[in-house]
C-alpha cells in the first residue's frame, strides 16, 4: 500500500498492495444474518446464477466498489498534475517531507479517501475482489435495510480511518518518508465482524490472528516483498476497528 519517496506528491505509483460462543448480541446477529441468506442443505438446490448476480447481493458493495474502481481509473490516466491534486487530497502520508503539506480538504479527509487511490491494477483487483467476497457477509449481518446500507459504509470508513491512523502513527515513529493508498485498510476490519457473525468474540478472534501474524511477519520484513512495499501498520490498525463491529450490530437492532 505504501511507497517512500524523498519528497513532494509521486505522480505515479509503481508499489502494489497498501495495503459460536454465542453472545446475546452474536445470537441476535448470526440469526438475521442466516434469515437474510439463502442457505441451500442439498447442493443441488442452490443457486444457478453466480453470487454477485443472485437477487438479494447488497446494492451497497456494488455501489462502493464502483465508486473505487472508478476513481482509481481516473487516478490511473489522469495527467499529472491532476494525479498530484488526487494523492494531495487522499493519500495517507507521513515523515519529515510531509509535515505541514497542503490538503485541499482538509487533514482528515486522506483517512477515508485513501481507499478510492490504489498502486497499480493488481492492487485494485486484489482489494475489489476481497470486499465482494467479504461486504455481502458484514452488510447481511446488519440486516436488508437502507439503515444497514448506511451502517456499513460507516463502519467501514471507520476500518479505514483506523487503519490511516496506525499508519501515520507508524510514520511518526520510524521518522522517515511514506505514502500509504489503498482499500485494504479497510477490508482488512471486515474480518473481526465475520468472525463475530459466526462465533461471537471468539470468532472475531480467532479469524483476525492470522491477518495478525502475518502483518507482523511484514513489519519484521521492513514491509517490503520485492518491488512492493506493505502498509502493514494500516492493515493492523484497520483490523483493530474491525471489533468496533457489536456496535454497529447495535444500532442496526430494530427499536422497541
Amino acid at each position: 500500500m505504501s511507497k517512500s519517496w524523498p519528497g513532494s506528491w509521486p505522480t505515479r505509483v509503481t508499489g502494489q498492495a497498501v495495503t459460536w460462543r454465542q453472545t446475546r448480541a452474536g445470537v441476535y446477529a448470526y440469526d438475521r444474518h442466516m434469515r437474510s441468506m439463502q442457505v441451500y442443505n442439498d447442493p443441488a438446490q442452490g443457486p444457478q446464477r453466480p453470487p454477485i448476480f443472485r437477487k438479494g447481493f447488497p446494492g451497497v458493495i456494488l455501489a462502493l466498489t464502483g465508486a473505487i474502481v472508478a476513481v482509481t481509473l481516473i487516478q490511473f490516466n489522469a495527467p499529472d498534475d491532476l494525479q498530484d491534486w488526487m494523492f494531495s487530497v487522499g493519500a495517507v502520508a507521513g515523515g519529515p517531507s510531509f509535515d505541514n503539506v497542503y490538503r485541499p480538504w482538509g487533514d482528515f479527509a486522506p483517512y477515508v479517501l485513501h481507499t478510492f487511490l490504489h498502486g497499480g491494477s493488481f492492487h485494485l483487483m486484489m482489494n475489489m475482489a476481497m470486499l465482494i467476497a467479504l461486504g455481502p457477509i458484514v452488510v447481511q449481518g446488519l440486516g436488508q435495510t437502507s439503515r444497514s446500507a448506511i451502517l456499513f459504509l460507516i463502519f467501514f470508513f471507520v476500518c479505514a480511518a483506523g487503519g490511516a491512523a496506525a499508519q501515520m502513527l507508524w510514520y511518526a515513529i520510524d521518522a522517515q518518508d511514506g505514502i500509504a493508498i489503498g482499500a485494504s485498510s479497510a477490508i482488512s476490519g471486515l474480518l473481526p465482524a465475520i468472525g463475530f457473525l459466526r462465533n461471537g468474540w471468539r470468532g472475531a478472534w480467532s479469524i483476525s490472528v492470522p491477518w495478525i501474524v502475518i502483518n507482523i511477519v511484514l513489519a519484521v520484513l521492513g514491509g517490503d516483498i520485492g518491488i512492493m512495499r506493505i502498509a502493514w501498520a494500516a492493515h493492523l490498525g484497520g483490523l483493530a476497528a474491525g471489533f468496533s463491529f457489536p456496535l454497529f450490530i447495535g444500532l442496526s437492532r430494530p427499536a422497541r
